[in-house]
């Protein structure tokens, strides 16, 4: 049994903060070192029904620019959805009807951050709003084959955006399966 000992937070920043957990296992006291993150969104764009827009960012822990699906943290006082209706607009300049796919711990060995991830279809694009931060992103328009292929040869390297990808394509197999095995039944026997 897990017992929490104490909890203590070590730093607070604008957008996260650090503490130390001390619990009991087994007898021994154990210290970890926990990122508290706010939750936060990410998006599968699709775009013609063969097109996925994600964006290039230069990202500072990598020390390179990444290619990623959009995505960005949960503001206080807002949704899940409202905030990934805010963040593809702020993000990509669209708007569009949001289904939820899957929602992921993204590092859970030492940070919170709880992600929810859309699909997001019926994209009408818009005016992008200025923003205030630093963020300098590039919008890409890639085949959804070429992103799926780009995960499964590590030229991908973001793990939210590979997760996102390989399930959304996954599910989208099962969905034409499924079509595809009901039309043969339906004109086979009926």
């Amino acid at each position: 049994m897990i017992e929490l000992v104490e909890s203590k937070k070590i730093y607070v920043g604008k957008c996260w903060s650090v503490r130390r957990d001390k619990f009991r296992f087994n007898d021994k006291i154990i210290e970890e070192e926990i990122v508290e993150h706010l939750p936060s969104v990410g998006l599968i764009p699709i775009l013609d029904n063969d097109y996925i827009l994600l964006v290039s960012q230069y990202r500072t822990a990598a020390r390179k620019n990444l290619l990623e699906i959009p995505a960005g943290k949960i503001e206080q006082g807002e949704t899940p959805q409202q905030a990934a209706l805010r963040e593809m607009a702020e993000e990509i300049g669209y708007v569009g009807k949001l289904v939820l796919l899957l929602k992921i711990y993204l590092a859970p060995g030492y940070d919170t951050e709880l992600m929810y991830i859309y699909i997001a279809t019926d994209l009408k694009k818009i005016k992008r709003p200025r923003r205030d931060d630093d963020e300098i992103i590039t919008i890409k328009r890639i085949k959804i084959s070429t992103a799926i292929g780009r995960c499964i040869r590590g030229q991908l390297e973001d793990s939210k955006s590979i997760a996102a990808i390989l399930t959304y394509a996954r599910i989208n197999s099962i969905n034409k399966e499924v079509i595809h095995d009901r039309h043969d039944q339906s004109a086979c026997c009926g």
